[in-house]
């Protein structure tokens, strides 16, 4: 457990971590857990007040009703090639109070579009039924991302019904599209609700918070707690899933790129002349400079020794931040360039 010596894999990672939120106290890892989905989401209500049992269940698996098992294939996939599928097996499912959260969990920047969709019906087939009462079903992707998906990334057209479905829509659009082509009546809107994102990096914080609430109690079972979640976070910070940069999902402020063509670009490497602002590059004889190349010019050396610490020194890379400002772009405009904290 947390030491793999041939690499941690997807189903490590899931069974660590869903492990041990199945065998220690729910204030240890699952309340936490439900408490990072609720941060990230303050509109929903998806944090259940109170509860008297909870199941965590791995790698369950679920059986397709018959009228779905030709459709759960991709739809890019040519029909061919396309098989009867008979289960679902989640990555997990907890089951707490009327609340039920279906995990699909990557050890990726992927998107499985096809198996969020897949979850999400049978979650609604399954859990939401008349004998079930009044049931929330939540699709939970966990993955190594920093940010909230926003595409599908498949492109399809079904034969059958004529709906498409396009690598730029939305994983929420994918699965009302797909619920259609199953003749089955989908609201996009509900289908967002439902959908939930959270990171590798945000567990690693929420292993690194729990860490400093139960690490300086004495009890023994605080003890238990503490080391568990120690040797999870070392294998976290291996993996490399620190909390250095992490956003909420539904960022208000999160700019969503429609067109691409309309980023400016800027040159990989800069003009050589940026090199050396401090430096006239006349003034060094070896260094003459004609049309952005270099030359050699021997006259100037003739019957004089240079010093070589006389030659200013030329700095390998400008700063970049000068650089954006240059061509008027504002780092603090481009997500990635700024700097977040807490």
């Amino acid at each position: 457990m947390f030491a793999y010596p041939w690499g941690v894999s997807e189903d490590d990672l899931t069974g660590d971590f869903f492990g041990l939120m199945r065998h220690l106290p729910d204030e240890a890892v699952l309340i936490p857990f439900l408490d990072l989905i609720q941060r990230q989401y303050p509109d929903r209500d998806i944090r259940p007040q109170h509860f008297e049992q909870a199941e965590v269940l791995l790698w369950p698996d679920y059986e397709i009703p018959k009228e779905w098992r030709t459709q759960f294939n991709r739809p890019d996939i040519p029909a061919e090639r396309r098989r009867s599928k008979h289960y679902i097996v989640p990555d997990a499912v907890l089951i707490v109070g009327h609340y039920t959260f279906i995990v699909e969990a990557e050890k990726s920047h992927s998107i499985e579009a096809e198996q969020l969709f897949q979850q999400y019906m049978i979650g609604q087939r399954m859990f939401v039924t008349p004998t079930q009462g009044r049931r929330k079903v939540y699709t939970v992707l966990i993955n190594t991302d920093q940010m909230r998906p926003s595409a599908c990334r498949i492109t399809a057209t079904d034969e059958s019904t004529g709906i498409a479905v396009s690598a730029g829509d939305s994983v929420p659009r994918y699965i009302e599209k797909r619920a259609r082509m199953l003749g089955e009546a989908c609201d996009v809107d509900e289908v967002s609700r439902r959908f939930l994102w959270v990171s590798w990096h945000h567990i690693g914080k929420l292993a690194e918070e729990v860490i400093e609430v139960y690490g300086h109690r004495q009890d023994r079972v605080s003890m238990i707690i503490s080391r568990f979640l120690s040797g999870f976070k070392e294998m976290t910070d291996r993996e490399g899933y620190s909390p250095v940069r992490v956003y909420r999902a539904d960022d208000p402020d999160e700019v969503v790129v429609e067109d691409y063509d309309l980023v400016p670009a800027t040159g990989l490497f800069p003009a050589w002349e940026d090199c050396l602002p401090d430096v006239d590059p006349g003034d060094i004889p070896l260094l003459r400079v004609r049309e952005k190349s270099l030359q050699w010019d021997p006259d100037a050396f003739e019957g004089s020794r240079m010093n070589p610490t006389d030659i200013p020194a030329a700095k390998l890379m400008p700063d970049m931040t000068d650089d954006l400002a240059r061509r008027s772009i504002r780092p603090d405009a481009i997500r990635i360039l700024s700097e977040q904290r807490g």
